[in-house]
């Protein structure tokens, strides 16, 4: 079979099932991402082997299909920055601040020391801990939806923390990619080791204090990448989409942001010394606030969630082999202790320094707990860097896995805890028993629904009912 039907065989395989498990997990409360990588678990190395059967010899369609894999770790970051709620951002409080970064210096420090202890190398262990830094913001929004509870006051500090931990996580990430290149023969592709190199060669201080140099180039490198990126794209975006809509061609819009992504991903390589994902998200996040933002986010989604972003998710499961873990139970353990309690302790001593109360300082930990994209990224760019080896991958899929798991139970039952506020105003949270109820009510009464008592907490809930019982 040539290569290019392997492909086609791979892709019809592994997409259907991709999105069956992923619809399956998301019907028993689990997040979809789960089913996908569960989906690349089976079938990688400890399970089905795929890759490796007869049928696919010869390795061409597997290089294509891991190819295919890191451009959806591009869509789904351009995405993700096309998502952020820049005005959540803005607005977030000093306390999700204070949230955000506590919950990033706890779980980083925590897990590379642990990592370390057990003997892996500074740059494994760092890699490591980067990937326990952000929380998903996904998977916290829908534990707090499904729990009723998106209108609190945590919710508010959990949202606006989770969104500004991506953020530094990915800073975080650009730092562990540029320290880690910075003493490799790939980082020839970059400007800040040619720069770094020149500096040495030329200026006898630089050649002393190689380190000290490489760390200050790569620092002026990053912050010159971002200030040129998010100049450009702020002013010349817009501009830029207004005349591709003239063209005559069908879907000029979306192909050229695509063609765009490739080169931010380009430049944040080569200009910045950080990861191409970087790139895509400082994109996505300037896009956020275009006006052609709806046009654009229609065709990735649909670009993005049909074909690459599965095919991502799947392609770190198969990556993953679950007997590597043999001999590293002890890792395993470590980390997920860790994962647990640096988001816990961390963002719940950051909350109640902001002056939260205890218990809602509780809930605000339980809710930062899980991991999802932003760690799978971390770990598949250890692992295509050489850096992660099979058994560290097979851990930190485990973890994100457990950790994933874990919130929607912690947090409900840090919910369960209640406050003097939550004792005093027990009508504060409308359940969904009675919402149903005060619906159904109005759909078959022509008369205005009294929800006072139910609703007193909620003026818009109010206007939305009575309204619709007055129809």
């Amino acid at each position: 079979m040539s290569p290019g039907l392997q492909l086609a065989l791979l892709v019809a395989i592994l997409l259907p099932a991709g999105k069956l498990c992923a619809s399956l997990f998301s019907k028993i409360g689990i997040p979809p991402i789960l089913g996908e990588l569960v989906v690349g678990v089976l079938l990688g190395p400890g399970a089905l082997n795929i890759l490796h059967m007869h049928l696919f010899a010869g390795g061409e369609a597997s290089n294509a299909l891991l190819l295919m894999a890191q451009v959806g770790g591009l869509v789904l970051m351009f995405i993700a920055g096309l998502e952020t709620d820049i005005e959540r951002m803005r607005e977030a409080s000093f306390a999700a601040f204070l949230v955000a970064l506590s919950g990033v210096i706890w779980p980083f420090f925590l897990g590379a020391g642990i990592a370390h202890m057990l003997g892996l190398s500074w740059s494994t262990s760092c890699f490591m801990g980067g990937a326990l830094t952000a929380t998903s913001v996904s998977i916290s929004a829908r534990t707090l939806m499904d729990s009723g509870k998106m209108a609190s006051s945590e919710a508010t500090v959990i949202l606006g923390a989770a969104v500004i931990d991506d953020v530094m996580g990915l800073f975080v990430l650009a730092f562990l990619a540029a320290a880690s290149t910075s003493t490799s023969k790939a980082a020839a592709f970059g400007l800040a080791p040619l720069t770094s190199g020149w500096l040495q060669q030329h200026m006898g201080p630089a050649a002393h204090h190689p380190l000290i140099v490489q760390m200050i180039v790569i620092a002026a490198c990053v912050a010159l990448f971002f200030w040129l990126g998010y100049g450009a794209a702020h002013k010349f975006l817009d501009p830029l989409i207004l005349q591709l809509r003239k063209l005559s061609a069908s879907e000029a819009v979306p192909s050229c942001v695509l063609a765009l992504i490739m080169l931010y991903a380009i430049s944040a390589e080569w200009l910045g010394s950080v990861a191409g994902i970087t790139g895509a998200y400082l994109l996505g996040y300037v896009f956020a606030g275009s006006e052609y933002k709806a046009d654009v986010e229609r065709s990735f989604h649909a670009l993005g969630h049909g074909l690459l972003i599965p095919l991502f998710f799947i392609a770190i499961g198969l990556s993953s082999d679950y007997r590597a873990l043999a001999g590293h139970w002890t890792l395993l353990t470590l980390v997920f202790i860790v994962a647990v309690i640096g988001k816990l302790v961390g963002c719940g001593l950051a909350a109640l320094a902001a002056g939260m109360g205890w218990v809602a300082s509780v809930r605000v930990g339980c809710g930062m707990i899980s991991r999802g994209e932003v760690g799978l990224i971390v770990t598949a760019m250890g692992a295509t860097s050489g850096i992660f080896g099979r058994s560290e991958v097979a851990v930190m899929v485990a973890v994100v896995l457990l950790t994933t798991l874990i919130t929607p139970l912690a947090l409900r039952s840090a919910f369960n805890l209640k406050t003097d506020e939550d004792r005093q105003d027990p009508s504060s949270v409308l359940s969904d028993a009675a919402l149903e109820s005060v619906l159904e009510a109005a759909s078959s009464s022509a008369e205005p629904v009294e929800t006072t008592n139910e609703l007193s907490r909620g003026t818009s809930f109010r206007t939305a009912l009575t309204d619709t019982a007055a129809l």
